[in-house]
């Protein structure tokens, strides 16, 4: 059977991914030349976990535009229909095409080139308003009952969402599972600093796009996959955490309402919301381009220093995070911020980890986040390095 207009417009498989598509819809990067054949290449295995990532090389016939790229990178949906709904409940797909297509020009972070981004509608876009105000005012329990069946109808989501960036072919991609090194965390952290600059005292009311939400939104929701998620999570890390972090945990669940209307409060920034090795590539010349804006969203930039450093870095690197928060704060101040202290970052940081904790656990049977060729879960690894950083 023939594939619809529409079906091809927004291509969600290999198959669908012709060199007809390319020629059609990488428009002036194309120039007058045909696109006669593309090797496709399934990449970001045990990274992507809410999406496909593919690496699509390209050969062209006739005369190219100066430029044209060889290949590129199409992100599509997950075909896990567990990790789809994940993507789909959270909003990632569409916040990722709304932060390139919309603020890309904005964001001062080094960030792939757009080639091409497209989405169906919102088929439900009344849905919103009364969810969030359910997620405000329900108890914990009735909470959780309606992100289950939120989750279930997420499932059955026939939506499409494409996008289509520069290949950064070039680059060094450190490995997010093995961890990192203080000097790639000194680089890492210089780029945030700067990124956070550019964004400084940016406020949900300046950023207009759809997706894009203060962090405070539906802690409630977090409440209730601790409370789920609470007991299996002591039964697997229990040992590891220890009784102090355990009890630590529950302090920040009884708490976590007021923990994070606090990491909400001005000065705010734009946040990366999952800035992470995986998302960071190195280049020959010194340069980091950043990928992955599906968590992009609004709070205090404490939060993602505490997210990098303790997802980045095993908790042997302990006694350097005086060093590498200094570092931050210097290139903060360096690029113009200085109306925020070394004491408050440092007090955030501290919060956040906290905060970052809780919601690890509420993770632990979120979606499917299997390391590929084998055993290990990426969420298990996770959770144990940052346990170790938030234990006393």
């Amino acid at each position: 059977m023939a594939k619809t207009a529409a079906a091809v417009a927004i291509p969600q498989s290999v198959e669908e991914l012709t060199p007809e598509w390319f020629s059609e819809h990488l428009g002036a990067h194309v120039g007058a030349a045909t696109v006669v054949e593309v090797e496709h290449e399934e990449i970001g295995t045990g990274i992507g976990f809410v999406g496909e990532i593919l690496r699509c090389r390209l050969t062209a016939d006739g005369p190219a535009e100066p430029g044209m790229p060889t290949s590129v990178i199409v992100k599509v949906p997950a075909r896990n229909p567990v990790n789809r709904a994940m993507g789909e409940a959270l909003g990632a797909y569409e916040r990722e095409i709304q932060v390139y297509g919309r603020l890309g020009d904005r964001l001062g972070i080094p960030m792939p080139r757009l080639y091409h981004c497209n989405l169906d509608p919102n088929p439900v876009p009344w849905l919103d308003r009364p969810l969030l105000w359910l997620l405000e005012h329900l108890p914990v329990r009735g909470v959780g009952w309606l992100g289950d069946r939120f989750l279930a109808m997420s499932t059955k989501s026939q939506r499409r969402y494409l996008l289509v960036i520069e290949d950064v072919a070039d680059a060094r991609p450190p490995s997010q599972v093995a961890g990192g090194s203080l000097d790639d965390a000194l680089v890492a952290l210089d780029v945030l600093a700067k990124f956070h600059a550019a964004n400084w005292r940016t406020g949900d009311d300046d950023v207009d796009v759809d997706r894009v939400w203060p962090i405070c939104r539906v802690p409630r929701l977090y409440q209730s996959s601790y409370r789920r998620n609470r007991e299996l999570f002591v039964e697997r890390f229990g040992e590891l955490a220890g009784p102090e972090v355990i009890e630590l945990l529950d302090r920040v669940q009884a708490e976590l309402p007021e923990m994070m209307e606090h990491l909400a409060s001005p000065p705010t920034v734009l946040l990366h919301g999952d800035y992470r090795l995986d998302n960071l590539l190195f280049r020959p010349d010194g340069s980091v381009v950043v990928v992955d804006y599906q968590l992009v969203g609004i709070g205090r930039p404490g939060w993602d220093v505490a997210y990098f450093i303790t997802t980045a870095l095993t908790a042997d690197h302990r006694d350097e995070e005086e060093q590498m928060l200094r570092h931050y704060h210097e290139a903060l101040v360096a690029a113009g911020v200085t109306d925020h202290s070394y004491a408050e970052l440092v007090a955030d940081v501290t919060l956040t980890k906290r905060v970052l904790a809780h919601r690890f656990v509420g993770t632990v049977d979120g979606f499917d986040t299997t390391i590929a060729g084998t055993d290990a879960s990426f969420v298990d690894l996770m959770v144990g390095r940052v346990m170790d950083w938030v234990r006393p």
